[in-house]
């Protein structure tokens, strides 16, 4: 799905994710365990022709916003996503900084608020959702400081370094 405009806060920009943003430094992310970890593309390896085509699906969707970050100082960093259910008026979201430099300096934390922001006043939706691995204290740490609430923990869920590992559900209510 395309956006009309940009969604800006401060230090950091949103705005759609075009087939032509692929990348080597995008790929490199996909392919890198240490930025990867926590991320469920860990268990394929991305193509050029792969990523494109995954951004031209996005892009024909009706209810998938796949965007890129980029900081006002350091360019591109990453990327997030929104999956909104119109529906039911909710909204799931997820993002991953692949800067690795940039890692634990505050921009999860920005994108989290700036979408949960996009997803209550522009698209409408009652409740914003994400998950992530248990041990992924530093999202959590983002997501919990943005007002989302714990709502559950998916016990074992998810395999992680060979070891079942919990998934958290958190929610946002608007």
């Amino acid at each position: 799905m395309i956006l009309n405009q940009d969604i800006v806060g401060e230090g950091v920009r949103l705005s759609v994710f075009l087939e032509h943003d692929v990348s080597e430094k995008y790929l490199g992310w996909l392919a890198d365990n240490s930025i990867n970890k926590y991320l469920e593309v860990r268990f394929k390896e991305y193509s050029a022709s792969d990523a494109r085509e995954y951004i031209a699906s996005c892009i024909r969707s009706s209810n998938i916003y796949f965007l890129k970050i980029e900081s006002n100082t350091e360019g591109f960093i990453g990327t997030c996503t929104i999956y909104h259910n119109n529906n039911h008026k909710t909204a799931e979201i997820g993002l991953m900084i692949g800067e690795s430099s940039l890692h634990g300096r505050g921009y999860g934390s920005k994108v989290i608020g700036l979408l949960k922001t996009f997803c209550c006043h522009e698209l409408g939706v009652r409740k914003v959702t994400a998950g992530l691995y248990a041990s992924n204290e530093s999202s959590k740490k983002a997501f919990l400081q943005n007002g989302f609430s714990i709502e559950c923990s998916l016990t074992g869920q998810v395999i992680l370094a060979d070891e079942p590992e919990d998934i958290i559900r958190l929610a946002y209510f608007c």
